[in-house]
């Protein structure tokens, strides 16, 4: 059977965590590692983890990584969990706070035993919205359309508690180059996955992601929630320069081992030339870039203001 690393960092979960951790020692899949990394948390997360990692499971294994004091903060506290965890088939990303389907790993793992050796491979479930009290909010953006790198260039539509990659997407991470530069791990591996190699959507909903009050509207899908959300994050805020910042570092890393096609869509987007030209290139490009008319309608202005 298979080794399973699930990769999971935690900060102040002591509220949740046990939730997520029972969640996983329910999977129907047994040859499990999780490795939890806490971030200095000062509530008693640290001593639940301790009561797990104590305890012996049948095929699932809790390993604590130690933090030396740091307080990494994310992204970084992912990373930290790929460059520490022992060689594995198969990685998956976990939320402190979420619940899993008991059958979440184990279709995962038949999903990508088919991908040919070597091949970089990911996999996703959907999933649905949830409050703090796991009280159902709504459906999840659980996208069902063409899944290409372009489609995925400013679109998450495999958010990391959803995903599981292969031992060959992870080969090709130079955590060294990535630390510190603020990548997020859900989409540099969805990126990698549609640029190089494959990636294989399971339509089940096998993940509950719970949104705390303090981030429940980003749940909300009604039109003025997404234009709300829009100005404040990606015409006023900064959110559009970092996913700018990340496609830079991505072609930087990667251009040579990239299919044809995204080679020609990163020399478009992922470049700091800030001329009417280029911009202009992005605005009337010929494919769509977001699953929703207004996403992509916001996105164009974006371009055109020179913000991404």
């Amino acid at each position: 059977m298979k080794k399973v690393n699930i990769l999971m960092p935690t900060y102040n979960g002591e509220k949740y965590l046990r939730c997520q951790l029972d969640s996983i020692l329910a999977q129907t899949y047994k040859n499990i590692d999780i490795y939890i990394r806490d971030d200095e948390s000062t509530d008693n997360t640290i001593q639940i983890i301790d009561e797990y990692c104590a305890k012996e499971y049948e095929g699932i294994r809790f390993i604590k990584v130690d933090s030396n004091g740091k307080n990494l903060g994310y992204p970084d506290c992912f990373w930290e969990l790929v460059r520490s965890a022992d060689d594995a088939d198969y990685y998956s990303f976990g939320d402190q706070d979420d619940w899993w389907d008991p059958r979440k790993i184990e279709l995962a793992v038949k999903s990508l035993e088919k991908v040919p050796e070597g091949k970089p491979a990911m996999t996703y479930c959907a999933f649905d919205y949830y409050d703090q009290n796991m009280k159902f909010i709504r459906k999840g953006d659980n996208y069902d359309g063409q899944l290409s790198f372009e489609k995925g260039m400013y679109y998450t539509f495999a958010p990391g508690f959803t995903q599981v990659v292969n031992r060959a997407l992870i080969q090709t991470l130079d955590i060294d180059y990535i630390f510190g530069k603020g990548l997020a791990h859900d989409i540099w591996c969805q990126w990698i996955a549609t640029s190089m190699g494959m990636i294989i959507p399971e339509k089940q909903i096998l993940a509950k992601y719970r949104r705390h009050s303090s981030a429940v509207t980003s749940a909300n899908a009604s039109v003025a929630a997404s234009v709300k959300r829009w100005l404040e994050k990606e015409i006023l805020g900064d959110e559009m320069i970092k996913w700018k910042r990340s496609l830079c570092c991505f072609i930087k890393e990667y251009y040579k081992n990239v299919k044809e096609q995204e080679k020609k869509t990163l020399q478009i987007f992922a470049n700091n030339k800030k001329t009417m030209g280029i911009r202009l290139k992005k605005v009337f490009y010929r494919k769509r870039l977001r699953p929703t008319l207004g996403g992509e309608a916001a996105l164009r202005v974006l371009f055109l203001i020179g913000k991404c």
